[in-house]
């Protein structure tokens, strides 16, 4: 049984719309502004930003050391 397309769609729509907020929601505890959610949407850009992420300054992290 397969799903019809407007179905495909709604689901692939819904995911997307839960990663972004999962994203989102990861970043605003970073200290980041959650609007970078935005490029999750954009194909291996995500994982650029992923990288960025990872090795950039962490406002967070660095009120808490001093």
């Amino acid at each position: 049984m397969t799903l019809p397309e407007w179905a495909r769609f709604l689901l692939a729509g819904i995911a997307l719309c839960v990663f972004m907020a999962f994203s989102a929601v990861a970043l605003s505890r970073a200290g980041r502004s959650p609007y970078w959610a935005i490029f999750v949407v954009i194909p291996y850009f995500f994982i650029a930003m992923i990288w960025l992420f990872a090795f950039c300054r962490w406002p967070k992290a660095d009120k808490i050391g001093t």
